[in-house]
């Protein structure tokens, strides 16, 4: 009900177009949204809770099952394994929480060598010539560190690009310092305090926008005016023009505040129509109409204040 807000109102039984799309109206804010809350992406914030419980090896009952039930013999979980239903439907996640998580090396038991931030970055983003030639890619830092002797898990021969990756991989294992505690798994925003807020933001994804935005949300105007301010910064407002991108029939899809026979967008409704000029020019406000819309903002902000 609720992503149908903007286009059918309070009638549900309501064909009209959509003003915007549901993930557009689901980002932040201050990234050209409106905040609503993505039900999906909630759920898997909070899900991946129990892989940050799981990776640090909490003393939990169900944690100490799945360790002594799948993983006693050292081996960590793949996308592959299997295990209760509950718990492949967590795996599934395992990528998405690798994108965030890093590792405070102990005793390297629970890092993959090749997958996972243990050096500021991933070793097979960094060393990728180097990561071709590994026999086993899911090996862990411990392994890596017992082993007498790190060729042994490559196809030998080196090439001459993969060589000189070895060396500098075989650098880093020697300057880690194993001990017998535990690895402590954190976040690349430098916290070890699992948070449902941050990780919903960054499975969100960021996007650089306007400033207008926060002008927009930060003024002390109704909501519906806001809402409709972010319809026209969207370019979502339902113009002539706009309805014959949807394929509506209209009589005539050009102006109607002027005679200039033009085509109904929000560039000629706000910046060129004359009837526009006019009422800017009422507020004192001056409009350059060589300027884009969001250039013409940044005017009219710095002339009223």
């Amino acid at each position: 009900y609720r992503k149908h807000c903007l286009s059918r109102g309070i009638d549900l039984d309501s064909r009209k177009p959509a003003s915007t799309t549901w993930p557009m109206v689901c980002r932040s804010k201050l990234e050209i949204g409106l905040g609503a809350l993505n039900l999906r992406t909630q759920n898997e914030a909070l899900l991946l809770k129990f892989l940050h419980n799981f990776f640090n090896i909490e003393d939990i009952p169900w944690i100490n099952i799945i360790w002594e039930t799948y993983y006693r013999n050292g081996r960590l979980p793949t996308r592959n394994n299997k295990g209760a239903f509950w718990w492949k439907d967590i795996i599934k996640l395992l990528d998405k929480f690798k994108v965030f998580a890093k590792v405070e090396l102990n005793d390297g038991k629970t890092c993959l060598l090749w997958s996972d931030i243990w050096v500021d970055t991933i070793p097979k983003l960094n060393f990728p010539e180097l990561f071709s030639f590994a026999k086993n890619k899911t090996i862990t830092v411990a392994e890596a560190k017992d082993t007498e002797s790190l060729q042994n898990f490559f196809h030998l021969p080196l090439f001459e690009v993969a060589y000189p990756q070895f060396l500098q991989l075989q650098l880093l294992l020697q300057s880690v310092q194993q001990t017998e505690v535990r690895d402590r798994w954190g976040f690349i925003w430098g916290s070890n305090l699992f948070s449902s807020s941050r990780t919903y933001k960054h499975l969100s994804g960021h996007l650089q926008v306007h400033a207008a935005f926060k002008w927009l949300w930060r003024s002390l105007c109704q909501n519906k005016h806001k809402v409709f301010f972010w319809l026209i910064l969207k370019n979502r407002l339902n113009t002539r023009g706009m309805l014959r991108r949807r394929n509506m029939e209209l009589e005539s899809f050009n102006c109607v505040l002027c005679s200039s026979q033009t085509k109904e967008s929000i560039e000629h409704l706000f910046i060129s129509c004359p009837f526009a000029t006019q009422s800017w020019t009422s507020l004192n406000l001056h409009i350059d109409q060589s300027r884009s819309p969001l250039e013409n903002l940044e005017s009219f902000r710095a002339q009223i204040s």
